[in-house]
């Protein structure tokens, strides 16, 4: 019985075989899947359009490069031509929830390498700036400078913080939570760089004020790029002429604007009265 068993193998040869050949054939899959989100990432390129169907010319970036691999790479044409449009409910790895937990699964990756890099680097200054998004809604920027090894300067992009309001002490509470998260001590901080807004540029109660009751090494430098504006700003105001003509042209455009917007949402509201009718 031993030599048979050493000839033949384990009785369920063939049911580990089709297993290793499954895990196989899907693990080739996700290589191709993976190297499109990482290149698309990379690129900061869009990844879905207005469809998520192949062969569709408005399916998004993400569809795109697979289907341009797969005119040179028979084994993903085929597995498209099988498992492309089937739907919910069916394994194929091309669909977009796949696409998105790579997505994220990268970018926890890419944040603990840079939590490592300034751990490592032990001092670093702090930039944040609060900006709306694409669906308006307002998110705190949260990026760290340091030095690494080589004796480079880098800025590094942390998160977004979504939601945190305007007040100082709402950021600041905030980013001490933030770094909390990442284990991240703010007595290492050694320089804080914002726009001249009085909530953060404060000198007794801006963010900045708030961060060095803190540690009171972490020496502010207003934005160059912000203060050049409000220069700029300061010397255009100076000339009537042009802020009168200025301040017309913007009237006239809201005064456009709001009258368009009437006319559509008047509109809409008629047709849905008829539809109803």
């Amino acid at each position: 019985m031993k030599e048979r068993g050493c000839t033949l193998g384990r009785i369920d040869k063939k049911l580990t075989d089709m297993v290793e050949t499954e895990i196989k054939y899907w693990r080739n899959v996700l290589i191709r899947v993976v190297a499109t989100v990482k290149t698309l990432s990379s690129r900061g390129l869009p990844f879905r359009s207005s469809s998520d169907k192949f062969g569709s010319p408005h399916n998004g970036n993400y569809m795109m490069a697979l289907e341009l691999i797969a005119e040179f790479d028979p084994f993903l044409s085929s597995h498209i031509e099988k498992f492309g449009n089937v739907g919910k409910g069916y394994t194929s790895y091309l669909s977009f929830q796949t696409c998105q937990e790579f997505i994220t699964m990268m970018a926890h990756k890419v944040q603990n390498q840079i939590i490592d890099e300034v751990k490592k680097a032990k001092y670093y200054a702090i930039i944040i700036d609060s900006t709306p998004d694409i669906s308006h809604v307002d998110q705190l920027s949260i990026i760290l400078r340091y030095t690494l090894d080589s004796g480079k300067p880098v800025e590094r992009f942390i998160e977004f913080i979504p939601n945190t309001g305007h007040k100082a002490q709402d950021m600041i509470d905030a980013l001490i939570k933030t770094f909390d998260k990442h284990d991240i001590d703010i007595n290492n901080c050694r320089g804080q760089s914002y726009d001249n807004a009085s909530n953060m540029s404060g000198v007794y109660n801006g963010l900045q004020a708030k961060i060095k009751q803190l540690n009171s090494l972490a020496y502010y430098v207003p934005c160059s790029a912000h203060s050049l504006n409000l220069v700029g700003e300061c010397a255009a105001v100076c000339c009537k002429e042009g802020s009168n003509f200025f301040l017309f042209l913007q009237k006239l455009y809201t005064f456009f604007r709001l009258n368009v917007s009437l006319e559509i949402t008047s509109g809409c509201i008629f047709s849905i009265r008829q539809c109803k009718c």
